[in-house]
C-alpha cells in the first residue's frame, strides 16, 4: 500500500511533523512550523482591523473573513498538536489491517489498491486547489494596486490580510516586510487545512475500502460444513466491528474539527457573499468567488467522505442477504447460530456508521441544507443592494 497517505507526507512535514514513519519521534522539526507561529504572531493586527472597522460595513466583513480564517487555522494546528498519537496509532492500525487483508489474496489487494488511488488524485487536485486559492490571496494586492494605479494615478498599499499595524506601512521598507509576513503567515493556515482534511479523506477512502473487502468476503463465503462456515463467518464479522472501531477511533478525533469547520464556514459564507454581492462586477469578485469556492470544497469533502462511509458501512446488510447463507445451513444448533449471527450482524449494518459534528451529521443532506441556507442568504443581499442601487 505505497500510495497510502503519499500526498500527506509531503504536506504536513512542512509543519515538522512525522506522522508516518516507524520513528516515534514525531515532532522532530518544530522550526518548519514558523508559519504557523507567523499567523499566531500577526492575529492580534487582524483583531485590531476588525475593531478599527467597526462601523464600516464591507470593510468590516473582509476583516471578519481573515479573522474567522486565522482562528481556524491556529484551531486545527492546535488539533494536529492535541491528536498527533492518537493519529499515529490510527496510521498503524490501518497499515496492519491493510497488510492483512493484501496477505490474503490478490482481490482484496485490489480493492485496497484502488481506493487509494483515488483517494490520492482527489487528495491532490484538493492541495492543489488550497495552493491556488493561497497564490491568489497573494498576488491580488498587487493586482489591486495595479489597476487602482492605472485608473486613479494613485495605489494604497494593500496586504494579503486586512491588517492595522502601528507603524506605517506607506514607507515602502515597512510595507514589503508587512507583506513578506502576511503572506508567509497565510500558509500557517493553508498547512493545517489541507493536512487535517486531506488525512481524513484517506482514513475514509480506507475504511470504505474494508467494509467492500467485508461485503465481498460475506457474498462468497461457502463453507464445506456448519463448523467452517462459521469460521469464516466470525473473521468477516471480526473484520467489520474492527472496520467500525476504527470509525469510532476517527469520529472522536475529527468530531470538534468537523464542527468547528462547518460552524466557521458558515459565517465565512455569509460575510463572502455578501462581499460578492456588492463586488461580483469587480475585480475583487473573482477573488471572493473563488475564496467561496474554497470553504464548499473544504466543506463538500467532509460531507462526501461521510457519505460514503454511512453507504458502504450499511450496504454490508445487503451483502449479508445476498449471500449464499441458505447454501450452508442444515439441521440443528450450530444452523440455528448462524442465522441469529447473520440477523445480528444485518440489524447492526442497517444504519451504517455516521461521522458527526457533534450536533449535526456529515453527510450530503447536511451539505444541501447548509448551502442552500447561505445561498439564500447571498440572494437576499443581492436583492437588497439592487434595490438600494436603484434608489441611488
Amino acid at each position: 500500500m505505497d500510495s497510502f497517505l503519499e500526498v500527506q507526507k509531503s504536506t504536513i512535514a512542512w509543519l515538522g511533523f512525522d506522522l508516518f514513519s516507524e520513528n516515534r519521534e514525531m515532532w522532530r522539526r518544530p522550526y518548519r512550523a514558523l508559519n504557523v507561529f507567523g499567523i499566531a504572531t500577526i492575529f492580534p493586527f487582524i483583531l485590531a482591523a476588525v475593531l478599527h472597522n467597526w462601523k464600516h460595513v464591507m470593510l468590516l466583513a473582509d476583516a471578519m473573513v481573515a479573522l474567522l480564517i486565522t482562528i481556524l487555522g491556529l484551531f486545527k494546528f492546535s488539533m494536529i498538536l492535541y491528536l498527533r498519537r492518537d493519529f499515529k496509532r490510527l496510521i498503524d492500525k490501518f497499515r496492519l489491517l491493510m497488510s492483512n487483508e493484501s496477505e490474503q489474496g490478490e482481490e482484496y489487494a485490489e480493492i485496497l489498491n484502488a481506493a487509494n488511488k483515488q483517494d490520492q488524485r482527489m487528495c491532490t487536485l484538493f492541495r492543489t486547489c488550497f495552493f491556488l486559492a493561497w497564490l491568489l490571496n497573494s498576488v491580488l494586492p498587487f493586482v489591486r494596486m495595479g489597476l487602482s494605479y492605472w485608473l486613479t494615478g494613485h495605489a494604497e498599499p494593500e496586504l494579503p490580510f486586512p491588517c492595522l499595524f502601528p507603524w506605517d506601512i506607506h514607507i515602502r521598507r515597512n510595507y514589503v516586510l508587512s507583506f513578506i509576513w502576511s503572506a508567509f503567515a497565510s500558509t500557517g493556515v493553508v498547512l493545517p487545512a489541507v493536512s487535517l482534511d486531506t488525512i481524513f479523506c484517506s482514513f475514509t477512502s480506507n475504511l470504505c475500502a474494508f467494509f467492500k473487502i467485508a461485503q465481498y468476503k460475506v457474498i462468497r463465503f461457502k463453507g464445506k460444513n456448519l463448523k467452517e462456515s462459521q469460521d469464516t463467518l466470525n473473521k468477516i464479522f471480526a473484520l467489520y466491528q474492527t472496520s467500525l472501531d476504527m470509525c469510532t477511533d476517527l469520529n472522536l478525533c475529527y468530531q470538534p474539527i468537523i464542527c468547528a469547520q462547518f460552524f466557521i464556514s458558515s459565517l465565512q459564507l455569509c460575510m463572502l457573499g455578501y462581499l460578492f454581492s456588492i463586488t461580483f462586477a469587480q475585480t475583487e469578485g473573482v477573488y471572493y468567488a473563488s475564496f467561496i469556492a474554497t470553504i464548499i470544497i473544504q466543506a463538500y469533502i467532509y460531507c462526501y467522505c461521510g457519505e460514503n462511509l454511512k453507504t458502504e458501512s450499511a450496504n454490508f446488510e445487503f451483502a449479508i442477504y445476498d449471500s449464499p447463507w441458505h447454501e450452508s445451513l442444515g439441521s440443528g444448533g450450530a444452523s440455528t447460530s448462524i442465522c441469529r449471527s447473520l440477523l445480528i450482524s444485518m440489524m447492526r449494518a442497517h444504519h451504517g456508521f455516521r461521522i458527526t459534528g457533534y450536533f449535526f451529521e456529515a453527510n450530503m443532506e447536511a451539505f444541501s441544507s447548509k448551502f442552500a441556507y447561505s445561498s439564500q442568504i447571498v440572494r437576499t443581499a443581492m436583492s437588497y443592494i439592487t434595490m438600494l442601487k436603484s434608489f441611488s
